[in-house]
């Protein structure tokens, strides 16, 4: 069976993306929503943006509740090491909107909006342009779409922070419940999914069509110690890390491979001996991380995880919005603490105490989930790279060993 990409080789216009069979699972499920319905509702997607939480829930959730109905294409960006909704919208604009219109159409909702971070000016000019030849307006007349630009915040992209910039609030999270399943934009029960969920659903239904399953893609974005960092369009039951280094140029700088980190800054790091499991959420999960949205960064055996460590608990001791308290206490003191260590004036007695601190906030209150995202990866790599730690504690400085043989390309 032939596999369906999400990225074409150069960027699909309207007629690129017609002569592929573009819009025609739209127009079958505008004709017939049941059909969408049908197939939406037992569909085993995830949501791709980091979450996997299931599609088919959220899409029955909205659908269960009383109309009118929005939708909204997540596609606000900001997790560091992440590039693919930017690539999508960049290269292949039709097929995001094509499945958010699919979802909009199976539900009867009147409100679509396409939330695109304000720092993303390529991919917002290619979404207004895309938009502009599509014809939305003839296929459905009565659906308002409109693109909304998120904050420069890493907060912003989650649900309930978009929901509030869209309905001209700051973007910040409001907590959940409600859901936006049951009061999002305006008030109305909201689909809220990541622009490569949207992405995948008209090849969902032709598949289903057929009478047949989808072939899986899913869109990996490369990071770190590679020769060619990128996205890059991989079949998550067939490659592994291995094979999508090798497509990423192989390794860059010195030495050999010492870490990945699978889904972004907040994902656990996996030692090289994990490298030739698949990348997939099941063999990801089971290697003792999380498949996140697939934000993988490299490291080579030159690179320090602590200063790894240093970078990430720095992001996200800015990017906490300020509304929880005990957010912005554990965000701060993860990062303090590593960068003591990095600096060469911590202790052992120092970051054991992150053990106190995790156990302070346990039960406190918060809107998001920003809280918890420091601690997987320094918990694993103090865990797994425990010389790298001991150098800076016991020696102050760097265990990377930078005189090392450059590592084959």
């Amino acid at each position: 069976m032939t596999t369906e990409l999400l990225l074409p080789p150069r960027r699909y216009g309207l007629d690129d993306y017609l002569a592929q069979g573009g819009y025609r699972v739209l127009g079958a499920v505008v004709a017939d929503p049941d059909l969408g319905q049908a197939v939406l509702a037992r569909t085993t997607l995830s949501g791709l943006g980091g979450a996997h939480f299931s599609f088919a829930r959220k899409f029955t959730a909205v659908l269960d509740q009383l109309a009118p109905r929005a939708v909204l294409c997540n596609a606000a960006e900001d997790e560091p090491g992440s590039g693919k909704d930017r690539a999508l919208l960049s290269i292949n604009p039709h097929v995001v909107i094509e499945g958010t219109l699919i979802a909009a159409a199976a539900l009867g909702a009147t409100d679509v909006v396409f939330y695109v971070s304000a720092t993303s000016t390529t991919e917002l000019k290619s979404l207004t342009a895309a938009l502009a030849e599509s014809g939305i307006d003839l296929l459905l007349p009565d659906v308002e779409v409109r693109v909304v630009t998120a904050p420069d915040r890493y907060v912003a992209g989650e649900a309930s922070a978009a929901i509030n910039v869209v309905d001209g609030g700051e973007g910040k999270p409001t907590g959940q419940p409600p859901y936006p399943s049951e009061r999002g934009i305006g008030g109305r029960p909201t689909l809220v999914a990541n622009a490569e969920t949207l992405a995948n659903l008209a090849r969902i239904i032709r598949a289903a069509q057929r009478g047949a399953d989808p072939v899986w893609t899913r869109l990996a974005t490369v990071t770190g110690d590679v020769v060619a960092p990128g996205v890059y369009e991989i079949r998550p039951d067939v490659d592994t890390f291995t094979t999508l280094i090798a497509r990423a140029g192989g390794l860059s700088g010195y030495g050999e491979l010492k870490a990945v980190q699978p889904g972004g800054p907040s994902s656990s790091f996996i030692t090289a001996d994990a490298a030739d499991i698949a990348v997939c959420d099941a063999d990801i999960r089971s290697a003792g991380s999380q498949p996140g949205c697939l934000a993988v960064r490299v490291v080579a055996t030159s690179t320090c995880v602590v200063e790894i460590c240093e970078e990430i608990t720095d992001f996200f001791a800015r990017q906490q919005c300020g509304q929880c308290p005990p957010c912005r206490m554990k965000t701060q003191t993860y990062h303090r603490t590593v960068q003591q260590v990095a600096s060469g004036k911590g202790s052992w007695e120092l970051l054991d105490k992150l053990t106190h601190v995790e156990e302070f906030v346990v039960d406190m209150p918060r809107k998001c989930s920003l809280i918890d995202m420091p601690t997987p990866p320094v918990d694993s790599a103090r865990s797994l790279f425990p010389a790298d730690f001991a150098a800076h504690i016991e020696h102050g400085h760097c265990a990377a060993n930078l005189t090392a043989t450059p590592a084959a390309h």
